[in-house]
């Protein structure tokens, strides 16, 4: 009788041991976005022998204890030491999402929505038991979350009917929504309580990123401030919410006395009238290919289109990019009109009409 439980505590040791030889190596932070990225990860052996069985892929999302995505490879070899996850075996396998918002949300985009979550990765034997598991948590908000870019913010425009503007969030999946609130600021509510119980004018379901304000809705009306926001959505679930911009009415100064300090979107000024640079053009630009550097040039239109010399070199950065073009070295002369033409990658070439200055604000 002493022989045989000294058997099997010897067994039970060895099992004991034989599972946490076993460990999972992943980074939720970085792979844990998206479906594909699940499998970015790799597997130490310590027991010194080649084990052979499946990995089960266990998401769940921890705040509301909903699980949503459950993946099971088929079975594979994993090698003595440290060994990356075969992506073949990845793409074999069984993907089953659960019947809720988050899983259906991931299951047509491949990305996960923001959330809290949990990946538990457990390698079964070929008797479907569970030899070793790891757990890793973390909390996915997008890489890049939704701007507004047009009106500025604190800005003073003179349309009383404007075109409203903003990035999406990143990543961005053709099937995202987007919400607007617009409501006049008031002194005693919150801005937030009026955006959301008393929107002067509210916008769903929208699916571009430039919208004009509705003409069968009341006028803005001039010397008022309204505040503004935009929310992405995606099948219903919240993906990211914009900040809260203002911007004022105001037409009783001449246009080219606004404020110089607002990056406008590039493409929104192509149909306006002649955009007047002080010294330096500002604008907004998006760059979603990771070019480095701005491909543009300006034209003198009274001198038969002729490119400009001396035109500064413009980083660019991933993302949105606010862009000042410095014109002070490039021998533009006040007063006179010239073309900025821009080349985004892939795109047709944005051309925008301006008149140069070179004058104190004060002045």
């Amino acid at each position: 009788m002493k022989k045989l439980l000294t058997i099997c505590v010897a067994s039970l040791l060895v099992a004991i041991q034989a599972k946490a030889q076993l460990n999972f190596l992943f980074i939720p932070e970085v792979a844990g976005r998206s479906v594909d990225g699940l499998g970015s990860f790799r597997i130490q052996n310590l027991s010194g022998a080649p084990s052979f069985g499946s990995v089960e892929i266990i998401v769940t999302e921890t705040t509301t204890r909903q699980r949503i995505l459950n993946i099971t490879t088929p079975e594979f070899s994993v090698a003595t030491g440290s060994s990356q996850f075969p992506l073949t075996a990845f793409k074999g396998s069984k993907f089953v999402f659960a019947n809720n918002a988050f899983a259906s949300v991931l299951s047509q985009t491949r990305n996960f929505p923001p959330g809290n979550y949990s990946y538990c990765f457990q390698f079964k034997t070929q008797h479907n038991s569970v030899e070793s598991e790891d757990c890793f948590d973390a909390e996915i908000l997008p890489l890049v979350p939704i701007s507004l870019i047009s009106p500025a913010d604190k800005d003073r425009i003179c349309q009383k009917r404007p075109v409203l503007s903003w990035q999406p969030p990143l990543p961005f999946h053709p099937s995202m929504k987007f919400r607007l609130l617009l409501t006049e600021k008031t002194n005693g509510s919150s801005v937030e309580s009026l955006l959301m119980n008393a929107p002067l004018l509210l916008l769903d379901n929208i699916s571009g990123t430039t919208i004009n304000y509705p003409s069968n809705r009341p006028e803005l009306q001039e010397g008022k401030t309204y505040c503004w926001q935009v929310i992405a959505m995606q099948q219903g679930m919240l993906i990211s919410k914009s900040e809260i911009w203002e911007f004022t009415v105001e037409c009783k100064e001449p246009a080219k006395s606004k404020p110089f300090d607002s990056y406008r979107e590039l493409k929104s000024m192509v149909n306006s009238n002649y955009y007047i640079a002080n010294r330096i053009f500002k604008f907004s630009l998006y760059n979603a290919y990771n070019i480095k550097k701005l491909n543009y040039t300006v034209l003198d239109m009274a001198d038969g289109s002729k490119p400009m010399k001396d035109l500064p070199e413009v980083p660019l950065i991933i993302g949105l990019n606010k862009i000042d073009i410095d014109l002070t070295e490039a021998g533009l002369e006040p007063g006179k009109q010239y073309l900025l033409k821009v080349y985004p990658h892939n795109e047709t070439a944005v051309i925008i009409r301006f008149v140069y200055e070179d004058k104190d604000e004060t002045e």
